[in-house]
């Protein structure tokens, strides 16, 4: 993978726009073509690159003064920050952001002071998230800020299971809980896990999302309402998706065709020939507590400390094996953080190594009518997740979210339920480890918004 490296400008102590100031930037090959891609089609332009940042001890020691090792730079001089930038209509430069929860980044820094960034637009103000930073508290702080209504969230996300951590329903669920329009990137690599990308409006849901591990670059296109509570008028620009082969788009009629295994392999591919073969990893799960769905209607609850969750049911039968699940400890994710959390959650899964449900299956042919899960969350940040087989997004008008609360009703019975609950975060229990590994950092890039991603891209409109 290629990763791009320049010393990206502050716009906020200077005025910059690379695609006007050719003589300044004619060796600075990519941040003036993006430049120029927005000032010559009219567009706003966000990318995601690396920062080559110096770093003068006096100005970090100013910057870190209650700090014992402010006088400490890198040995080469610079600090190197995985970073989001944003052009608008004439190229100009207007906002950098400099991810700080590294993931197997070990050629990168974290910023001494992060600091959230916001740019206006026409239609309306927008923050920047990379990646890992979406599931932590200041990107939800980030919100704070008047009038921010839209995120836009570049990543080359790593799918793991339980079904929580795979990127598509976590969008999904992101954008319904905090009330915002998400506008998410990823990168499509299906030998990483990497593959879900979409546009999400709360009220609605998914406008347009594609996750399908078919190897192939996408382009997705949709009307995005200015605010979270205003709606979409239905004449106006139908969402639509195209594969993106030989620099020309063809269109995608209807559903894609999944090509979904029955489960993903846990191996991380290097370089692998076949990029159809979907993997992901697994979080340890030693510390939820399980229940097996034994019949085909039934109410339960598991309790788990003081956090108890409830479950009532009715399938059409229960031929496969189904499990509610329940969790108040703190998860330790491949030895980078350690999350704090209160989960409740029904889900198809299977036994490994003596362990009931340690397998999550991607694939279901239960039919549910009638799912209700809720619990006693003490915490605001409640993620909802609605699954159907095959990881397709479960139908908005199916299921509803009530922050503490989530119901299915499945009246005609053709979907199959895969996976139902919600994720709490405790944002005061959660610790970063930052065990680095060997990882090739990656390019993705954000489009009227312009959106970019390694094998795949995002065009948006706002109206």
């Amino acid at each position: 993978m290629l990763t791009v490296v320049d010393n990206i400008p502050d716009p906020k102590k200077v005025d910059v726009n690379p695609c006007k100031e050719e003589s300044q930037f004619q060796n600075r090959t990519i941040l003036r073509r993006l430049s120029c891609l927005a000032r010559n089609n009219n567009l706003w332009v966000v990318a995601n690159l690396a920062d080559c940042t110096k770093c003068d001890v006096n100005t970090n020691c100013i910057r870190n003064k209650n700090s014992e090792n402010c006088t400490s730079c890198p040995d080469d001089g610079h600090f190197l920050f995985n970073t989001n930038i944003a052009f608008n209509r004439d190229g100009k430069l207007v906002a950098k952001y400099n991810k700080r929860h590294l993931f197997f980044e070990a050629e990168m820094n974290i910023p001494d002071i992060p600091e959230h960034t916001y740019f206006e637009t026409e239609f309306g103000k927008f923050t920047m998230i990379i990646c890992f930073d979406l599931i932590f508290k200041e990107a939800v702080k980030a919100l704070e800020e008047p009038g921010v209504f839209n995120i836009l969230f570049l990543t080359y996300w790593f799918d793991h299971t339980p079904l929580t951590f795979f990127s598509l329903p976590l969008q999904q669920a992101w954008s319904m809980a905090n009330n915002v329009n998400l506008l998410a990137a990823n990168v499509h690599f299906p030998p990483t896990g990497s593959i879900g990308s979409g546009i999400y409006s709360p009220k609605i849901g998914a406008l347009v999302y594609t996750s399908n591990p078919d190897g192939r670059s996408k382009l997705l296109i949709s009307n995005v309402p200015t605010r979270p509570d205003s709606s979409i008028h239905t004449n106006d620009l139908e969402p639509q998706k195209f594969f993106i082969e030989n620099g020309k788009a063809i269109p995608i009629e209807g559903e894609e065709t999944s090509v979904y295994k029955k489960e993903c392999l846990d191996t991380i591919l290097q370089d692998p020939e076949n990029l159809t073969d979907f993997r992901c990893s697994s979080i340890p799960i030693d510390h939820y507590q399980f229940k097996k769905l034994k019949k085909s209607e039934d109410d339960m609850e598991i309790c788990d400390d003081n956090f108890c969750c409830s479950l009532s049911y009715q399938a059409e039968s229960m031929g496969e094996e189904y499990f509610f699940v329940v969790t108040a400890q703190v998860t330790n994710a491949l030895n980078l953080f350690e999350m704090g959390s209160q989960t409740c959650f029904l889900a198809r899964c299977e036994p490994v190594d003596g362990k009931v449900c340690a397998n999550f299956l991607l694939k279901s042919s239960t039919i549910f009518r009638r799912v209700e899960i809720k619990g006693n969350f003490s915490t605001g940040q409640i993620l909802p997740f609605a699954i159907d087989s095959g990881v397709r997004l479960t139908k908005k008008d199916k299921w509803s979210f009530d922050k503490t609360h989530i119901i299915y009703s499945n009246s005609n019975k053709q979907s199959s339920l895969l996976f139902f609950g919600l994720l709490g975060r405790l944002f005061d229990q959660d610790a970063d480890i930052y065990i680095q590994s060997n990882k090739a950092p990656y390019l993705s890039s954000i489009g009227n918004l312009l959106m970019f991603g390694f094998c795949l891209s995002i065009i948006f409109v706002i109206f």
